[in-house]
């Protein structure tokens, strides 16, 4: 009982931790970035036209002519910089639930360590993460019977590449 709730409070420390902007410039940073935005539009959009049309895209790079019917939200055959916005503050969106998630998985982590060695035995794990024990000897690629956060971190890495792979293929 004592572990879990352990668990659970280090998971929302971890959680309001993230959430607090520890960096004053914060608005200097944000300007700053648009600007770099609005240059690599500028650029793309190469006869000024205020939008990117399917050539221009394909000029850009593959990942964006990949991208360009999902990024073309009123489907008019061209991306402004409304669109690209858009776009953009998605991605931010997933970037901040992929923390939160992280932060979440630190936590869990730290609290199944129970000997504070930085690393998680079959037996600490016990039943407490579904996935990591069934996947136990995928994880655990060194052999030596412990999860380490490097190996996790890997793991992690390898089953979302899977995901993506699946999504596309």
């Amino acid at each position: 009982m004592f572990k879990t709730l352990f668990c659970t409070a280090l998971v929302l420390a971890t959680g309001i931790a993230f959430a607090q902007d520890a960096n004053p410039q914060r608005g200097a940073r944000h300007a700053e970035m648009q600007a770099k935005a609005d240059a690599r539009f500028a650029a793309a959009d190469k006869d000024g036209s205020g939008r990117i049309d399917r050539t221009e895209a394909q000029a850009v790079g593959e990942r964006m002519a990949r991208h360009f019917d999902r990024m073309d939200a009123n489907k008019d055959g061209g991306i402004d910089r409304a669109e690209m916005a858009a776009v953009r503050h998605k991605m931010g969106r997933s970037g901040q639930r992929m923390k939160t998630a992280m932060a979440y998985q630190r936590g869990l982590f730290v609290g199944m360590d129970d000997d504070g060695d930085g690393a998680v035995t079959r037996a600490e794990l016990g039943s407490k993460h579904k996935r990591w024990s069934d996947d136990f000897d995928i994880i655990d690629t060194n052999r030596d019977g412990k999860i380490t956060g490097e190996e996790l971190k890997a793991y992690a890495r390898a089953t979302m590449q899977a995901r993506r792979a699946a999504r596309q293929g």
